[in-house]
């Protein structure tokens, strides 16, 4: 055994604060660490330590929060004090508020432990929900937070569209619902009123293309509900991201299966955000010795899926390189083409920079044009020259005599046409663009203090502290 690196966690057993350690085993890479009076624990990381040893290599760049919510008693005691405290590191992109406990689902795996007939006090009243969006643009840094409204199952809630008209109301642009589309499936038209009420994109569970998988992962045969809610979505014109739980022998060898569904449905499907199984919340006894790991589902794309390589993912600058992997493709006639340039790959990509967020944003066309516009302009032979004014007008006509003679210039023309073929490529590349993310969410076994001091998708708890996603499921959800 070889250490690797110290960080600080915690007991699985008592929560107590503890020292925890990357170390090397036979090629493999674990988390571990040691109790005084609950022993030993230890999960898998990589499979490949080389893998391990790569990805962290890729730089950080951290914005700390402008302001600390609460006080840390010091960094032995961290994670114990989040809220964020002054210790915090980066800022939040996405804010999830959780809107209901309650659920029209009882899966055998759900981090929020929701029940369809909860005991629980009841939902937020709309006027505890505008409190808390009031509370998210005081805390606002250089953009409005991106607003996740999760659960339980948000579209239990009959006013779920008024509450995104508040959110819209209160200047947040991107408003996500995470779901699992029973009801959009279901009810006529309501994929249609969350997208009139200013909803970007539904955050759908997804496990996979046999029943059998949804047998295993929520107790039900739901293949046919998803693809129907996917429909009801793509005719409201309401983009969904497919939200894959992978666990070893139920689902790690569907990837590729997943991926020939995205393609094919390409319309309304933007991306896919896979989430290696975390053991919080719901779920079946775990392994944490054999988990699924980010690696291992990176290699499973490169495997399962033709064009797609494990070069073409990286880490997120703005946050920890073990936390997500991202990049963004281009369907095309014969395959797909990456469009993370090696530069980025190079740099790290931060998402507050380029509007795609590893978690919840969408690809913006023109964003990666501007950063890569020689690599987009060659390869699809597009025009070089984009603005009129810089275009000089040719000598086979004068523009004063086609003028009065109501007529264009041939070469103004010309320029308006160069345009246009533009223009039809920046259609082409937003119906045909998508992310593939995902997701390593820590539960007690392999908590790091270090990766929730960058968490940059944070949980407004009913207190109203923010609360980086991992340590609220895996410590504050149940308090």
């Amino acid at each position: 055994m070889k250490r690797l690196s110290e960080v600080q966690s915690i007991c699985p057993v008592c929560e107590k604060p503890i020292k925890a350690f990357y170390t090397e085993r036979e090629g493999k890479v674990f988390f571990e660490k040691t109790c005084e009076e609950h022993g030993e624990f230890r999960a898998l990381v990589s499979n490949r330590t080389d893998d391990y040893l790569d990805w962290i290599k890729n730089p950080v760049v951290n914005i700390p929060p402008k302001t600390a919510m609460t006080k840390g008693s010091g960094q032995d005691e961290c994670p114990l004090h989040c809220g964020t405290c002054e210790n915090h590191l980066q800022t939040a992109c996405c804010v999830l508020i959780d809107i209901t406990k309650r659920c029209n689902q009882h899966c055998p795996f759900c981090f929020a432990r929701a029940e369809m007939d909860s005991e629980e006090p009841g939902d937020p009243s709309l006027k505890e929900l505008e409190a808390k969006f009031d509370l998210l643009v005081e805390l606002g840094e250089e953009r409005p937070f991106n607003i996740q409204l999760s659960g339980g199952e948000p579209t239990v809630r009959d006013d779920l569209p008024q509450i995104i008209r508040m959110a819209r109301s209160k200047g947040f642009e991107y408003i996500q619902i995470n779901s699992n589309g029973r009801r959009i499936a279901r009810e006529a038209g309501y994929a249609a009123a969350l997208k009139e009420a200013g909803a970007s994109v539904i955050f759908m569970q997804f496990d996979g293309t046999t029943d059998e998988i949804y047998m295993q992962m929520r107790g039900e045969p739901l293949f046919k509900e998803k693809k129907q809610a996917i429909e009801n979505c793509r005719k409201a014109g309401l983009p969904v991201t497919l939200v894959p739980t992978v666990a070893r022998n139920v689902n790690l060898d569907n990837i590729g299966a997943m991926m020939e569904f995205l393609l094919e449905n390409i319309a309304v499907v933007k991306g896919i955000h896979f989430q290696p199984v975390s053991f919080f919340g719901r779920h079946p006894d775990p392994d944490h010795e054999n988990r699924v790991t980010m690696f291992d589902v990176l290699h499973e794309i490169e495997n399962q899926c033709p064009g797609f390589h494990y070069e073409d993912f990286c880490p997120i600058a703005t946050g920890h390189t073990l936390c997500c992997f991202y990049s963004t493709y281009l369907k095309e006639k014969d395959g797909i083409t990456c469009m993370v340039s090696k530069k980025e790959k190079e740099a790290g990509i931060s998402c507050c920079d380029t509007q795609q967020d590893s978690c919840c944003c969408e690809p913006d066309p023109l964003e990666i044009i501007k950063k890569d516009r020689d690599f987009v302009l060659n390869k699809w032979d597009l025009p070089q020259e984009q603005e009129t004014s810089e275009v000089d007008c040719c000598s086979c006509c004068d523009p004063a005599d086609t003028a009065a003679a109501g007529e264009e210039p041939c070469c103004q023309a010309e320029q308006e046409e160069e345009i246009m073929d533009l223009d039809q490529f920046l259609t082409y590349y937003k119906q045909n663009t998508f992310t593939v993310t995902g997701m390593a969410f820590q539960d007690s076994t392999n908590l790091d203090a270090e990766r929730l001091k960058r968490c940059r998708v944070q949980v407004l708890s009913a207190d109203n502290r923010l609360v980086p996603f991992c340590g609220y499921n895996s410590i504050y959800r149940k308090s």
